[in-house]
């Protein structure tokens, strides 16, 4: 059956050429993003445990996890966690399958602990979270989309390629402080950049959490910040040919004595709670100058939910529209399902691109429906990767 499948010139300004463009990314120890990597980690271990255990995939949606941020008292050189942080896990699963009965809520709580540590080098799950999970059982029609491979959603995903030169930046200077400068500096890995971008010049406003127990006194603290600063500021010229300016820690008042220390790594101690979709999409940024799906992709099931599926099959699509046809300079693809239909049947397939020429002809046209078509054609495919950890969903 052929598939519905439109191939547009995009229109308007390419996004480089506006005066303003802004971007954001969350580290991957904001709360938002500890909520998003929390319920993706219960989806794996709940697929893992049903193919080993009953040898097939069962429905489930653990994408409502929500983080309560604790309280915390700290200051230079230590400090001490006063109420812990709280997760609470919600979403929906199969808690048996053919008499057999599945431990959600043992899996759902371990998967939780089992992200918490391979992520955060100061937070302890037990010592200072709570997690409690509170799944139920999912609508019936909906663990039979599961069964038969269809859309259990009438939802659209959505995204482009490639970045712009401040999403570039913004998501490579993030990925930097996280997994890089973190083993050079007392710093955690609630990171936050958000990169303006007023015609050639950049503004990278980046809040870092220092370490208490790590850092004697203001001095030492603002000695760390600065040498941080500088390292950043070096990295990020060196991912883009414009002016870029670094600022850290701009709510920094040292004559007020108010430094960004944490005793955890993350603003979830204390007054930062966080939620799974309110972080970054798909495609590693907030972008508020394109189009975005706002599905919580994270936690879904990834074998028949759209809001998944069809928002990462967007992303892998239009890398490679862009990677496989001559003269595009940028696509953004669009998929939108029809609840209870195959998912490689979507209502309409849009990809919208920007030619390097400004003309869109009819070859071209019909190369970028035959590598949009492809990916639909093994959609299966995306479901299989996301399980084996394969992509990153945020």
């Amino acid at each position: 059956m052929a598939r519905n499948i439109v191939v547009m010139e995009a229109l308007g300004q390419y996004v480089e050429e506006l005066p303003v463009e802004i971007v954001e990314r969350k580290g991957i120890g904001h709360p938002d993003s500890l909520c998003d990597g929390i319920a993706e980690r219960i989806s794996v271990e709940y697929c893992r445990w049903c193919e080993e255990n009953l040898g097939v995939l069962l429905h489930h949606n653990f994408d409502k996890v929500q983080l309560v941020a604790g309280e915390v008292d700290v200051h230079f050189g230590g400090g001490e966690m006063i109420t812990p942080i709280h997760i609470q896990i919600a979403g929906r699963g199969t808690p048996s399958y053919n008499g057999r009965k599945v431990p959600m809520d043992t899996i759902a709580i371990e998967a939780a602990r089992a992200h918490i540590r391979e992520t955060m080098r100061y937070l302890d799950p037990v010592k200072h979270v709570v997690i409690d999970c509170f799944a139920g059982r999912g609508a019936a029609e909906l663990v039979s989309t599961v069964e038969h491979t269809e859309a259990n959603d009438t939802s659209f995903g959505v995204s482009h390629w490639p970045r712009s030169g401040l999403e570039h930046v913004v998501y490579e200077t993030a990925q930097y402080i996280n997994y890089e400068l973190i083993n050079q500096f007392p710093i955690g890995e609630d990171v936050k950049v958000m990169g303006c971008r007023r015609d050639d010049s950049i503004v990278l406003t980046t809040a870092i959490p220092f370490i208490a127990t790590e850092i004697r006194d203001a001095q030492e603290y603002l000695e760390a910040k600065g040498a941080v600063q500088a390292a950043i500021q070096a990295f990020a010229e060196k991912q883009d040919h414009r002016e870029v300016r670094v600022d850290v820690n701009t709510a920094d008042k040292a004559k007020r004595g108010d430094f960004y220390l944490t005793l955890t790594g993350t603003s979830a101690e204390c007054g930062d709670d966080g939620a799974v979709g309110r972080g970054n999409r798909v495609n590693g940024v907030i972008a508020p100058f394109r189009s975005a799906s706002f599905e919580a992709a994270c936690g879904k099931n990834p074998i028949s939910h759209v809001g998944k599926v069809y928002n990462v099959l967007a992303f892998l699509a239009a890398q490679d529209i862009v990677a496989q046809v001559p003269g595009i300079r940028e696509a953004t693809v669009y998929i939108l399902s029809q609840i209870g239909h195959p998912l490689d049947q979507p209502l309409v397939a849009t990809a919208l691109v920007h030619t390097t020429d400004g003309r869109l002809t009819a070859s071209t046209q019909a190369a970028v429906a035959e590598v949009l078509d492809h990916h639909l054609e093994h959609v299966a495919e995306v479901g299989v990767k996301i399980r084996r950890r394969e992509l990153t969903l945020f």
